[in-house]
């Protein structure tokens, strides 16, 4: 029988805390209603919510089935499991990606009911990167997995943001999301097999090279640009077609799913007599071949 991820559940807040050094979050696939508390309005928002905090109410759908699945595929690659934080709360009510600070405006919520939802989302987030560093010789890997409608000068299937490279810590630069596999066959452009439509199809990344910069709307948000600061952040954008065609979605999941593998470069980074490069450290490690998608 399959092992399974078992996840905590509290508060409209789902959460694994794993082995790998990798956190994967997602703030905007909820759909639940959380008791007393009002929804968002944007008469009610400060003014101030702008710019990378401008109000929005959408889902992220199939964001969080996205997640738990690229999970627990990592877990059945590699024999250990990313730290998970989801959250379950319907983003009209909070919107988890969003500050709210003391001192800053308070672009999340307008309920002060909402307050203990949102603030144990953060607190484990917080809580999963700390645990990642300590064990992790202060490396670690946050994807912050969302869903867009895309960019129409910048169409793609998938979206990086790391707000052009500072949400990356020193010593892993935004280049080397384009040395490999896992997020990486992905950023390498593969060619796969629809086994529906019998057609090839082209996963294609924005941007697709490490001089280009990141589409500006799409490049972080508050998680990204908060946790960035003392571990590698990620924002992962996944176009809508991505998401509702299933066969594309599968290919999505492994793809992401074998973003494990800088798991082996943080490990590799830990050792004091590591020499070698980086892209040594991608050659992929043996995967299902019955639940792999089919490349051309």
């Amino acid at each position: 029988m399959k092992k399974m991820i078992k996840y905590g559940h509290s508060n409209y807040v789902t959460r694994n805390k794993g082995s790998l050094p990798i956190l994967l979050t997602c703030p905007h696939g909820g759909n639940e209603a959380p008791a007393g508390v009002a929804e968002r309005t944007d008469v009610l928002t400060p003014s101030t919510c702008s710019g990378a905090n401008h109000f929005s109410t959408g889902q992220d759908k199939q964001t969080i089935d996205i997640t738990l699945r690229v999970a627990q595929r990592m877990y059945e690659i590699f024999g250990e499991a990313p730290y998970v934080v989801i959250a379950d709360f319907h983003r009209k009510f909070i919107d988890a990606n969003r500050p709210s600070a003391a001192g800053t405006p308070n672009c999340a919520f307008v309920s002060e009911a909402a307050r203990p939802m949102y603030e144990l989302y953060h607190h484990c987030i917080q809580y999963n990167i700390d645990q990642i560093l300590q064990h992790n010789n202060n490396r670690g890997f946050l994807f912050d997995i969302h869903g867009t409608n895309g960019d129409i000068a910048h169409p793609a299937d998938l979206y990086i943001g790391t707000v052009n490279n500072t949400t990356l810590q020193s010593g892993f630069s935004r280049d080397n999301l384009f040395t490999s596999r896992g997020l990486v066959g992905l950023l390498g452009n593969n060619d796969y097999l629809n086994t529906v439509t019998n057609s090839p199809f082209k996963l294609t990344v924005y941007p697709a090279d490490p001089a280009t910069a990141e589409v500006g709307h799409l490049n972080g948000g508050h998680t990204v640009r908060t946790y960035g600061r003392t571990i590698n952040a990620i924002q992962l954008e996944i176009q809508s077609k991505m998401r509702d065609d299933a066969e594309l979605k599968n290919i999505l999941i492994e793809e992401l799913a074998l973003a494990g593998q800088l798991q082996r470069i943080i490990r590799a980074f830990s050792r004091a007599f590591w020499s070698g490069s980086l892209a040594e450290l991608f050659v992929c490690q043996p995967c299902n071949p019955a639940v792999q998608p089919r490349r051309v």
